[in-house]
């Protein structure tokens, strides 16, 4: 099997080398040299690359990351003439394994192709999701989690200074607020909290939302998705059926609690004030049965999930230097952090309010 494999991996070689080699040149924007297979992947070597590039061949350029073109646009006229004049040319986000598997078929709003269907999508969230009056009912939760968290920061321990790790702690503040948003309960109780149970729910609650949908090696050179490489679709594959089965999990349980609740309309239940995002879909979801299914639901909770993952990473990374100088590396991430910490002493009298 795995000299079939080779084989397999040599032949794909072999046919894309000559289809470089002979290819028709189009009409393309400038592009320095590409290699086969790789493309110009090898010229991205520093953070200042494609800076170097544009001052070298022009605002526009033409690239080949592995099999993927990709246009460089460095000056505000092609980028208006992109993103105004041309802007529904440019509206899809192009297809890869992770878009494949964890985002229910392209139903999620960010990677749903332009369309009725990304109006429907786009049209609900305005409404529900980002209208003025669903992101004032969070502030109310906002504040209940960060007294929460000064709660914790400002407990008695007898009068001792006590080290906390404040990466997990805001961590896990984003993660009770968008869960509480979401389906009107935190991931974590503070029941458990200052334990190993706390510890341990958290990472696994991570492993399962903070996966993001970016591309990965396997997008750029198709040939490594077929030969299985490093696990990377299947460990993908794996995420998503844990994933679905956490979402299908939350959906089933609201909608239980709204049977076993006093009868109420849809309406009714629209109107709640503190009414969750998986409640207020269910809700419309008795009006609108035939579009907004289950799967279209946990699609606007896949959303959910990549704002999770965004916040989190805020917390774990680390300043280079006194000051973090973001115009020699624009767009980068930075040094991976190490462990953010205080030492916290509690005042009594800020205890006594909270």
């Amino acid at each position: 099997m795995e000299s079939l494999y080779h084989l397999l991996a040599l032949l794909f070689f072999l046919f894309f080398v000559v289809k470089s080699l002979f290819r028709h040149r189009q009409n393309l924007p400038p592009s320095p040299f590409a290699l086969p297979i790789i493309g110009h992947l090898h010229l991205l070597r520093h953070p200042q690359s494609l800076q170097t590039l544009s001052s070298q061949y022009g605002p526009i350029l033409f690239l080949k990351f592995g099999f993927r073109p990709v246009l460089v646009v460095s000056s505000p006229s092609a980028v208006e003439e992109c993103f105004t004049k041309n802007d529904i040319i440019f509206a899809n986000r192009p297809q890869s394994m992770a878009g494949d598997h964890l985002t229910y078929n392209y139903t999620a709003l960010v990677w749903a192709p332009y369309g009725h269907l990304w109006r429907s999508l786009r049209r609900i969230s305005a409404i529900e999701l980002f209208a003025s009056k669903s992101l004032q009912k969070s502030s109310t939760i906002c504040g209940e989690e960060v007294c929460s968290l000064l709660r914790r920061l400002l407990q008695d321990n007898n009068g001792v200074t006590a080290k906390v790790d404040l990466q997990f702690l805001f961590s896990l503040l984003t993660f009770n607020v968008m869960m509480r948003l979401a389906a009107g309960k935190p991931c974590i109780d503070e029941e458990v909290a200052v334990t190993e149970v706390e510890k341990q729910s958290f990472q696994e609650f991570k492993e399962i939302f903070s996966p993001g949908l970016g591309m990965n090696i396997c997008d750029f050179i198709p040939i490594l998705r077929l030969v299985g490489y490093k696990g990377l679709e299947k460990r993908t594959k794996k995420l998503q059926r844990t994933r679905d089965t956490y979402l299908q999990h939350l959906i089933d349980e609201t909608r239980l609690r709204r049977r076993s609740s006093s009868f109420k309309t849809a309406k009714q239940w629209k109107r709640e004030e503190k009414s969750p995002v998986i409640e207020t879909f269910l809700s419309l979801q008795d009006l609108e049965p035939g579009f907004l299914t289950d799967t279209v639901i946990k699609s606007f909770l896949v959303i959910v999930s990549l704002t999770l993952g965004a916040l989190v990473q805020c917390f774990e990374w680390d300043k280079v230097g006194p000051v973090v100088d973001m115009s020699h590396s624009p767009g980068l991430t930075l040094s991976k952090a190490r462990p953010l910490e205080a030492l916290c002493t509690p005042r009594r009298d800020l205890i006594t309010v909270l």
